[in-house]
């Protein structure tokens, strides 16, 4: 672990981090590939092996394809696997000796316990706020640490992870990719667009159409996938010795995050709470302006990036109802464990937020986790400095390198959506007097260093 950040997990988290030490979790329980030790919190030191791994599996993938697009698969999978690399230099994947050693243990139980072989997968835990996980065609997986804010206990886990290691073993993404480029090079598209060409009138139109029969199709593809990969997961999970009971409420988690309506804390109450100056217009969501009819709904539904999450808790439903897997939603460790863990994630998740320069998203994040640990030293500090520097950047015309653009939300509960229009509304004025505000309420907690103070003291004469 890196020195700043073990320097401020023992200073602001000690508390939970005890605990998540002292449950049942052993050194046999959580296993920690080879590969990846030793590890700090970032490094990934088996970067060189990586690479070479994936060159080879492209070079398998790519030997039967057609000679027309073996040039045009390699060079987008080079990409991928540059972006890869890249993001593993950047620190953007966590290798640290708490969450990584846990997801790891859960995810290589779903594979022994399948009989596949461990050194075929890469095994990533990504820094990301997205409650996602994501499979690769040379079977790389990824689990976000976002994953972990809807998770309630183990047995989803390991149903995620069976449903990512499905898409690899029906070989989804090596598929969809081939039929892509087998599709933009075939005869009949070629000949579509020399025909276009020839056209004086209406060639934008005619192009758009193309191209959006082509999402369609993709869409289309995307969701039979998502289909055939809860299929075959759902009989992975059954021979893991987990218990399915919780498993269907992954689609309702799934669901409620999509459409960010579960904040820990609402805009309203903690400009509430903290006593700030505010204006009740500010925590209206944006209202969407609309003309003509609504587009015909099966092409909406069609074109979602993921299937119907209602039809996919149903067929899971049935399926556990033929074949109950009757097994613990704990093995590894238990929901003191899980809850530990998801603390440590909670925080980390906004750190690389904040390192990545958003500070809106930062802002939002932290005024959740200052929902979830009250009275925290660093949270209260970290709120201040972010309304701070969100005051200079306003005061220096550079707010939008830095903010997200306010978007219209889909509905009233989208709580990001109200800050980034509270952001967007608010004057300079309005910002300093809140910032102020919040500092002189919270002066107790705040640990403001000199620069601080000498920038809160200059916006005071603005």
């Amino acid at each position: 672990m890196s020195h700043t950040k073990q320097k401020l997990l023992l200073r602001y988290l000690i508390p939970f981090v005890c605990v998540c030490i002292s449950v049942k979790v052993s050194a046999q329980d959580i296993l920690v590939p080879e590969d990846s030790l030793p590890a700090t919190d970032f490094v990934y030191h088996q970067t060189d092996d990586y690479k070479a791994f994936l060159k080879n599996i492209a070079d398998n993938n790519a030997a039967p394809l057609d000679k027309k697009i073996q040039k045009q698969y390699l060079k987008v999978i080079e990409d991928k696997n540059s972006d890869l690399i890249d993001r593993l230099n950047k620190n953007e994947f966590i290798f640290d000796p708490v969450i990584y050693p846990y997801l790891y243990s859960i995810f290589l139980r779903a594979v022994k316990s399948n009989g596949l072989d461990p050194n075929t997968f890469h095994f990533f835990v990504s820094r990301s706020y997205e409650a996602n996980a994501y499979t690769y065609e040379d079977g790389t997986i990824v689990c976000n640490l976002g994953l972990l804010n809807i998770i309630r206990d183990e047995s989803q886990l390991e149903m995620v992870f069976c449903h990512e290691l499905s898409h690899f073993l029906l070989k989804h993404s090596n598929t969809a990719l081939i039929k892509q480029l087998e599709t933009l090079n075939s005869d009949e598209l070629l000949e579509q667009l020399k025909d276009i060409q020839k056209e004086q009138y209406n060639t934008k139109e005619q192009l758009e159409k193309i191209m959006l029969t082509d999402v369609f199709n993709r869409r289309k593809h995307n969701r039979a996938q998502e289909t055939a990969a809860d299929s075959l997961g759902m009989i992975l999970f059954c021979k893991t010795g987990y218990g399915s009971n919780s498993v269907p409420q992954l689609f309702d988690l799934f669901d409620s995050c999509e459409t960010n309506d579960t904040p820990l804390r609402t805009m309203k109450d903690f400009f509430t709470a903290e006593g700030l100056p505010s204006d009740d217009n500010w925590f209206k969501a944006r209202r969407k302006m609309s003309f003509g009819e609504a587009p015909a709904k099966e092409i909406v539904d069609s074109l979602r990036t993921h299937p119907n999450c209602t039809m996919r808790k149903q067929a899971t439903l049935a399926y556990f109802d033929q074949h109950s897997a009757t097994g613990p939603c704990f093995s590894i460790g238990d929901i003191n464990t899980l809850q530990q863990i998801k603390n440590i994630a909670f925080f980390d998740e906004a750190t690389y937020i904040k390192d990545n320069n958003n500070l809106g998203l930062y802002l939002y994040d932290l005024i959740q986790n200052d929902a979830q640990f009250p009275g925290n030293n660093y949270i209260k500090t970290e709120i201040f400095n972010t309304m701070l520097s969100l005051c200079m950047h306003q005061h220096e015309h550079t707010f939008y390198k830095v903010v997200n653009q306010p978007y219209v939300p889909d509905n009233d509960k989208d709580e990001y959506a109200k800050l980034l229009k509270i952001l967007d509304e608010v004057g300079l004025r309005d910002l300093i007097s809140i910032t102020i505000a919040y500092y002189e309420k919270n002066e107790v907690y705040i640990h403001p260093s000199n620069e601080s103070i000498t920038n809160l003291n200059q916006l005071k004469t603005i």
